[in-house]
């Protein structure tokens, strides 16, 4: 592992994702459980009726709210990318000046952690967590090796990881369950970015990505 200055702390942002995570995941587990999707309040989970598999949920209750349960997967991005004008502007200009790169994670517990990598890269094991985004000294888009990244990250249940510079944000967001199809997706993806020697061909790999429960947004092909 290669990695120097580090930063522990938390804000209200990083807070209210943590409750709406915990909210997705309960939301999640009953849509599996119940085979249709629940509503939410962004404050609880509601269902046509608690059955036993859910008694000990306790952030479930009967009834029906305004939203689809999918809305959190947007809250959740719109939050985060609140978070990274916040707090990670000041490390997207640090990476400009001395092509250091950093690495942020939000973590379930409401808290976030920022590591100082070295020049052009960071590698360090990757946490459990809800958010993630890594700063980048030129272009604001995934290289195969970060696609790589976010498919393990994906894996362990994030809902939003991303790429920016001082500039833009690039960003893969999660809509639903992962499945091996999406994996399957983005691994297709990783090897199109991989063989690009143009910028044409690295924008034709990522406009024909099609994933069912990934999405994929950047400033820099619209």
């Amino acid at each position: 592992m290669s990695v120097k200055r580090q930063v522990l702390s938390k804000n209200e942002i990083s807070l209210r994702m943590s409750k709406l995570y915990e909210l997705l995941v309960t939301a999640e587990d009953a849509h599996d459980i119940l085979g249709y999707p629940p509503t939410t309040d962004f404050n609880f989970v509601y269902v046509k009726k608690k059955t036993e598999e859910l008694s000990e949920y306790d952030l479930i209750k009967e009834g029906n709210a305004p939203y689809d349960y999918r809305q959190l997967y947007e809250k959740i991005k719109e939050l985060y990318m609140e978070f990274l004008i916040k707090v990670m502007s000041n490390y997207a200009d640090e990476t400009m000046r001395t092509q250091i790169e950093y690495i942020n994670f939000v973590l379930k517990s409401g808290e976030y952690v920022i590591f100082e990598g070295d020049i052009d890269k960071v590698t360090m094991p990757m946490p459990s967590g809800i958010a993630s985004v890594h700063t980048h000294p030129g272009i604001c888009i995934f290289s195969a090796p970060d696609i790589e990244t976010a498919d393990s990250l994906f894996v362990k249940g994030y809902v939003i990881i991303a790429v920016m510079n001082n500039e833009c944000i690039s960003y893969f967001l999660r809509k639903g369950p992962y499945t091996p199809e999406d994996q399957q997706e983005l691994r297709k993806l990783q090897k199109k970015v991989k063989k690009a020697k143009t910028f044409e061909e690295l924008k034709d790999g990522y406009t024909s990505f099609n994933s069912e429960n990934v999405v994929f947004r950047t400033p820099l092909f619209s």
